[in-house]
């Protein structure tokens, strides 16, 4: 007989478990927030403020573009999460293999790893800066920026870790309301200080000095998009527990749009008002959410907003990526792969302190995240929709002797294809007329799509 007891069945279920409809506790405005949140955040602002080379209609134009375009994909992943009730993980156990599937799994663990590291550094200068303000020790120096870091992911990891994706969605509602606040108030506060009109008519090659920082349309895409995809890889991670169509799929997909275009243009307008105030000299990294904040007088509060909003969306990828690092060895509990993933991510926030530069970190990890992400959504969503026809058996997949098994646990067809996406995306970021236009991430995405539905109809036909 089924527990119908919600206090036995609410809990976080493992990549081969059904999610009963009783156990399920997101309704649309929780998944709105949650994307809202995951968007809104001091890295967004910091893409922002890269992308604000293109200056102000340039920025905004690859926004508007890129946002709806990859989290329309988000949507699509959203409803199988909703309809098969497992984690993205486990949906690619289907197309991939079960064994195959480890290879989604670990690089989308070390993208978790890497949004953390990347947010973390990003909030720990706020954070230096008020403990600062009551010790009195230098905000920038190692020893502080390092000791803000440990603080910031002890407390993501223990929320996460003990919370569970139940107590994530209460977070994010907070957290929301803490970026409107900060949002407003930044948005408020540049324009008291910059004049509109000026900002709009910045162009970055009006200063011969910019030319370092000249920025292809396709490149900002590729921005845009690659911060995306790495969000479609977590999303059936939480639409597994929606309670209806619209919350796994419209609810994240605006959300997750709105809050990338909300704080990107924050940060590409205070990059371009940093340049005006600097007669036209265009530095993004003179424009991180700190130094704009303390530059505008903000305060202390800032700050703090800064750090919560970091921790909330931190306690995503932490979460996610415990499930991810869990699909890669079954001797690995999620809340144990929880703890690698925050280890992991200090290590990888410590790191702009050995080598200098974190901006050249941050276009590194982009980069990653533009070559591998888009051929494993690219898989996924050609073998649900059009392969599979949206039949998938979540009973089978542990199943060594089932149908998800293949050869040895791997599907050749979809490996092959995804080191042909890989390969795509360097490719297309050779050709002018890609980078001019969609950029190398929707490129290797298409071509990845397309092989795939080739090559696994051929085999199909073959084995019948």
């Amino acid at each position: 007989m089924a527990d119908t007891n919600k206090e036995n069945v609410v809990r976080d279920y493992d990549i081969d478990e059904y999610v009963p409809m009783n156990a399920r506790y997101y309704g649309i405005k929780e998944m709105a927030s949650v994307w809202i949140c995951a968007n809104a955040n001091p890295t967004s602002w910091y893409m922002g403020t890269i992308v604000g080379a293109l200056g102000l209609g340039g920025a905004f134009l690859a926004a508007i573009i890129s946002n709806p375009l990859v989290y329309l994909i988000l949507a699509l992943v959203g409803i199988m999460g909703f309809r098969v009730a497992s984690s993205t993980m486990g949906l690619a156990r289907v197309p991939f293999g079960i064994v195959g599937s480890k290879l989604p799994s670990l690089i989308n663990a070390l993208q978790f790893v890497g949004w953390c590291g990347v947010n973390t550094y990003i909030a720990a200068v706020p954070l230096a800066s008020l403990i600062s303000s009551f010790t009195g020790a230098d905000p920038h120096s190692k020893p502080m920026i390092a000791l803000s870091v440990i603080i910031i992911l002890a407390i993501t990891s223990v929320i996460a870790i003990f919370g569970g994706a139940k107590l994530i969605g209460i977070a994010q509602n907070i957290a929301v309301i803490c970026l409107i606040v900060l949002s407003v108030w930044i948005t408020v506060q540049v324009f008291r200080t910059f004049s509109f009109s000026d900002i709009a008519a910045w162009k970055l090659e009006a200063n011969p000095a910019n030319s370092g920082w000249a920025l292809p349309f396709g490149s900002a895409m590729d921005s845009f998009a690659a911060f995306g995809f790495a969000w479609v890889m977590a999303v059936a991670d939480y639409t597994r527990y929606t309670k209806s169509k619209t919350a796994a799929t419209a609810a994240p997909m605006a959300g997750a749009a709105f809050g990338m275009l909300w704080f990107c243009m924050i940060g590409a307008v205070s990059a371009i008002a940093v340049a005006v105030l600097n007669g036209g000299l265009f530095d993004p990294t003179s424009a991180d959410l700190g130094y704009i904040c303390s530059s505008l007088g903000m305060g202390q509060i800032a700050n703090v907003l800064i750090v919560l909003s970091t921790i909330a969306v931190n306690m995503i990828n932490v979460y996610s990526g415990g499930f991810s690092t869990a699909n890669v060895s079954s001797k690995l509990s999620p809340k144990v792969s929880m703890t690698i993933i925050a280890v992991g991510s200090v290590l990888l926030a410590l790191t702009p302190l050995v080598l200098g530069s974190f901006l050249d970190t941050f276009q590194i990890f982009l980069g990653y995240l533009g070559a591998v992400f888009p051929p494993c959504i690219a898989i996924l969503v050609a073998d649900y929709f059009f392969i599979r026809k949206k039949k998938y058996d979540i009973s089978q997949f542990s199943n060594k002797n089932g149908p998800y098994w293949y050869k040895n646990g791997i599907n050749p067809v979809a490996i092959g294809c995804f080191l042909l996406g890989v390969a795509a995306y360097f490719v297309g970021q050779q050709i002018p007329f890609v980078m001019a236009s969609i950029g190398a991430v929707f490129f290797c995405f298409i071509i990845t799509g397309a092989a795939y539905l080739i090559a696994a109809k051929a085999l199909m036909k073959e084995t019948r």
